[in-house]
């Protein structure tokens, strides 16, 4: 499989831009690793939620409303039909429609005009089970999470469809890297979260095997927030997505837990510009020292110094969707140049 260079830059998917076009060429200037755009701006099928129930016959989603339910009138024959398609073997039942792929048929065009746009590696992104199963409802009951057959369901078909996104970035002859985007696992943990630990592993472990069964891949999971990062890394998973602006203390209390993920082959990626916290007073060197605090403090507390730099990725703090175009673009630029900051000052310890 082959391997990202230290401190790659990503995107995590969500853009402000009204045009697909402006989305790509951000990425095209600033990002190792361009992303498919999540327009969301220009439609609520680009939302990720939305955006991700095209060929799931046990959902119905309404665009106008932004609602996801359930319906219980004829569910199991919904799910028989979704099961029937999918051991099949062919996902592109889940293909995504012209009205959620505003951005990313325009990001496959791109890539396959364009050589030099992320020559090696693309990325996509689908909502992660745990979050898809806390937001959609069974009509007139209880939130998807809660049923074990649906959730597995959705955790298949998440899986399949990222699965089916990770093909179209194969065939142009690109390497895929494809994240689960899992907000709702913040606060994972906490009192505030009902999701047991077996239910986690389990969905997050079978959307995984659906993609993984396209093809070779590396896989990820961002989450916005802060969550129980040792069981992240322990997921199953090829690169965990944390925002380190905001919680770079509390990850640097899984030490024993990230170094094992590390010596495994996985990627930390270091959402370091932030986001919601944007300040444009903050300078490249400013988050680039606060990244090898970061790395210095794992490293005292046994993490291979080495290794957490040669696995570094970097990252926004979260999506872009909901910033102003201007700032937008600044995160991403302030992005690649904390990377510069970075090789400069450890290119020499990689």
């Amino acid at each position: 499989m082959p391997r990202l260079d230290p401190f790659s830059t990503l995107a995590i998917g969500s853009f402000p831009f009204e045009r697909p076009a402006e989305a790509l060429d951000a990425m095209g200037r600033y990002l190792d690793v361009p992303a498919s755009p999540q327009m969301v701006r220009l439609s609520p099928w680009e939302d990720m939620l939305l955006g991700a129930v095209d060929g799931m016959p046990f959902v119905r989603a309404d665009g106008e409303k932004r609602i996801i339910s359930v319906p219980l009138e004829n569910r199991e024959s919904a799910l028989a039909s979704f099961y029937e398609s999918y051991y099949l073997g062919d996902f592109s039942f889940l293909e995504r429609r012209p009205e959620s792929s505003l951005g990313f048929r325009p990001f496959l065009e791109r890539a396959e005009r364009d050589p030099d746009f992320g020559r090696g590696f693309l990325k996509t992104q689908v909502v992660g089970p745990l979050t898809f199963g806390q937001s959609v409802k069974v009509e007139g009951a209880f939130a998807l999470v809660d049923d074990p057959n649906l959730l597995e369901a959705a955790a298949y078909a998440l899986g399949a469809k990222a699965a089916w996104e990770a093909g179209k970035i194969r065939a142009l002859g690109r390497f895929p890297v494809v994240f689960f985007d899992e907000p709702g696992l913040s606060g994972y943990g906490s009192a505030f979260s009902t999701i047991s630990e077996e239910t986690l592993l389990s969905a997050l472990g079978k959307s995984l095997e659906a993609l993984r069964s396209g093809g070779d891949v590396l896989a990820g999971c961002h989450v916005c927030g802060n969550t129980d990062w040792g069981l992240i890394s322990r997921a199953g998973l090829d690169v965990v997505n944390f925002d380190a602006f905001s919680y770079l203390e509390s990850v640097a209390l899984y030490p024993a837990e990230l170094a094992a993920f590390l010596e495994k082959g996985g990627y930390l990626a270091w959402g370091i510009v932030p986001t919601s916290a944007w300040d444009p007073l903050i300078s490249a060197g400013d988050l680039s020292e606060r990244l090898v605090r970061g790395f210095k403090t794992l490293e005292n507390r046994g993490a291979p110094p080495r290794l957490l730099r040669s696995r570094a990725l970097l990252t926004s703090s979260c999506g872009l969707g909901s910033l102003p175009v201007e700032i937008a673009l600044a995160v991403l630029k302030l992005l690649s140049e904390v990377k510069e900051r970075l090789l400069d000052s450890l290119g020499g310890v990689l």
